[in-house]
């Protein structure tokens, strides 16, 4: 293994094709490692606050809802963009079985060469309750899940009895071949203690999407550490990751301020729980015990509330779930993630909304990626 950051983007996975594809290409002559895509059918940024004179992002990107079905996407991302790692970031069990999953990544993996990413979670009710799908026992279906796809990819064709709660399987072959005799990697999206030990027990990685302190972030990864011992795997190889959420300019301030004045910005916002609401003395518009994104349903949010929310928010709330500013502000504050064990950030840039696209984001872009894929590891953690 690399001795130094990996970094990874996360692109929009939306219309247009054209635009999609481009962006991919331009990250990849940047120089990442891995291409993400998220798999959902609606985005979290309500209708009411996107269009022309919303957000500037609305002039290249229409609807931010127009999600393409990524497994069909990264078969296409396989066959165009050699020498990087691709996968999910991330999918969940509740809108495909998890013999569907086992299938599509081992799939993915051979046309990548062995560089696909199976990223997953416990879901978002965005993409279950609206159609049809009770968004119940997360944590338990995922579980489930995660030991049908192991057992598949360890079955070496031989029939796969399991008895659980969700699933029951009898005598279900899996002969697919596994690429070069091994499965693909598989990370799990995971914060609460329950859903890290399920990564320690499962997972080839860890890919968390909530901005933390180093501190948490030790903590957080030491379960897992734990739960994985305990259950006899090793962690040599396991890989400690990290979603950020970016949105980059000429200073911190000015860029906190601007994604704060936007009509988009108080749903943005919405996504933080209400408990991080309330350490900055704010009342989150949906309850102090709101749990964040996982919860979020943009349909149901009026708009008199978002704008509630926009009227509240302050740059130091953005600020918590955001790494904003400049290239060098960005970089300080993934240095000591990186010493607490971090090894692969990707990118979920967010800017644009503010900005649209402009050839300054880019470079700004661009020297992120290379500062960051030069940052050492800690000779502790290496």
């Amino acid at each position: 293994m690399s001795d130094r950051v990996s970094v990874g983007v996360e692109t929009n996975g939306t219309a247009p094709l054209r635009l999609e594809l481009t962006s991919m290409r331009v990250m990849k002559l940047m120089g990442v490692d891995s291409l993400f895509l998220p798999d959902h059918y609606l985005s979290f940024v309500p209708r009411s606050v996107w269009g022309p004179g919303l957000t500037p992002a609305a002039k290249v990107v229409p609807s931010p809802d127009a999600f393409f079905d990524p497994f069909v996407l990264m078969g296409t991302m396989a066959a165009r963009f050699r020498g990087v790692r691709i996968g999910t970031g991330v999918t969940e069990p509740f809108r495909r079985h998890p013999a569907t999953l086992a299938q599509a990544f081992v799939t993915l993996d051979h046309l990548t060469r062995g560089r696909a990413i199976l990223g997953i979670g416990n879901g978002e009710r965005e993409n279950t309750e609206p159609y049809g799908i009770p968004f119940t026992k997360r944590v338990a279906r995922l579980e489930e899940a995660l030991a049908i796809i192991r057992r598949l990819w360890a079955s070496g064709g031989e029939p796969v009895d399991f008895d659980g709660n969700i699933w029951r399987l009898r005598r279900a072959l899996f002969t697919t071949p596994l690429y070069a005799g091994k499965p693909p990697s598989l990370w799990v999206a995971a914060h609460a203690p329950r859903m890290l030990g399920i990564t320690g027990r499962f997972a080839d990685g860890w890919y968390p999407t909530l901005k933390m302190s180093a501190a948490d972030y030790a903590e957080r990864l030491g379960r897992i550490r734990a739960a994985a011992a305990e259950a006899g795997r090793p962690v040599a190889g396991f890989e400690p990751a990290l979603q950020i959420q970016l949105a980059l300019g000429s200073d911190r301030r000015t860029v906190l301020e601007r994604m704060r004045s936007l009509p988009a910005g108080g749903a943005l916002a919405m996504l933080l729980p209400g408990v991080l609401w309330q350490r900055h003395g704010l009342r989150h518009p949906l309850g102090d015990d709101f749990e964040g994104f996982a919860d979020f349903v943009p349909e149901e949010v009026a708009p008199a509330q978002i704008e509630a929310a926009r009227r509240q928010v302050t740059p130091e709330l953005i600020a918590d779930g955001v790494f904003a500013g400049t290239v060098a502000d960005v970089v300080a504050e993934l240095r000591p993630l990186v010493d607490a064990g971090l090894r692969h950030v990707v990118i979920w840039n967010i800017g644009p909304l503010a900005t649209g696209v402009n050839a300054g984001d880019l470079v700004r872009l661009a020297l992120l990626i290379r500062r960051l894929r030069k940052l050492p590891f800690a000779d502790a953690h290496a």
